[in-house]
């Protein structure tokens, strides 16, 4: 049907850079047209790609195919090199966000780099979002992960998980037995997303629950990477630093935003909010 540069935190990033964030990618790609194309369309889309490693290799490439239904189920090509993510640490600010997640974040091989990012983020008070976006086709069991999962879930300061997500992760069966699970492992900010059905907010202070308007639904690759872009777009517009601070009525805000990015994304084949919809936002 189409193609485009994806993966989670991409589409994350070109969704904050087209609403007007200052942004940077960190990763890593291969020095190849693929690579090419998709450091350009960073560039393009206002991402910033000081922070890329890039190896004399193949980039890779995910294909999602999508059921009746337009959900997707995901193969993956890959070729790493032997040295990964081999970047300068960035300067954390505390007014920074740094999200983290899906492939990367459980991979071995990347593991020892991706930590020191991440201790370097949490000394330097900036806020910490992780979305495991847990795909089952790479892991023979999602024990062989369990404890990076737990990592990064102590490391963050937000945890955002799809009910499918926190089933396969921890036999968790609603919001409140998959908040418990995120807050024995040292989190206790949960955003826990339902598909098309509900989201749900879980703090000390506050439970949310907000329902999702109906859409015809066109594929949903990339959804749930916008709604991360989302919540980090109204973090970074509110200027918000302490999260255990942040009023009801700022959270239905917040939740209310990152539903309505995941639920334009859904409506197209891209994974990032439209250029159209970005202009939109800073009318606003």
């Amino acid at each position: 049907m189409a193609s485009c540069p994806g993966g989670a935190m991409l589409n994350s990033s070109v969704s904050l850079g087209r609403a007007g964030v200052p942004v940077s990618f960190i990763s890593e790609l291969g020095q190849d047209n693929v690579g090419n194309i998709i450091k350009d369309f960073l560039s393009n889309n206002g991402v910033s790609t000081t922070h890329l490693y890039l190896y004399d290799g193949k980039s890779p490439i995910s294909l999602a195919f999508l059921d009746n239904l337009n959900s997707a189920r995901y193969e993956f090509y890959e070729d790493y090199p032997q040295k990964r993510l081999d970047i300068e640490l960035p300067d954390f600010e505390p007014e920074n966000i740094l999200m983290f997640g899906s492939i990367m974040s459980l991979n071995p091989e990347t593991r020892e780099s991706l930590k020191n990012i991440l201790v370097s983020a949490k000394n330097s008070d900036t806020t910490l979002y992780y979305d495991p976006n847990f795909r089952d086709v790479l892991y023979s069991s999602p024990e062989d992960i369990r404890s990076m999962i737990s990592e990064n879930i102590a490391l963050a300061d937000i945890v955002r998980a799809s009910d499918e997500d926190m089933r396969m992760i921890g036999g968790c069966t609603g919001p409140d037995d998959a908040y418990d699970f995120v807050c024995q492992r040292g989190c206790n900010i949960f955003i826990y997303t339902a598909n098309s059905r509900s989201v749900y907010l879980r703090t000390p202070s506050y439970s949310g629950d907000y329902t999702v308007p109906e859409i015809e639904t066109i594929s949903t690759v990339g959804s749930g990477d916008s709604f991360n872009a989302g919540i980090a777009y109204m973090l970074h517009k509110r200027k918000v630093k302490d999260l255990h601070g942040v009023a009801r009525w700022q959270w239905d805000e917040i939740i209310y935003t990152a539903i309505e990015f995941a639920s334009h994304v859904c409506m197209s084949t891209d994974n990032y909010i439209s250029p159209e919809f970005a202009d939109m936002l800073k009318k606003i």
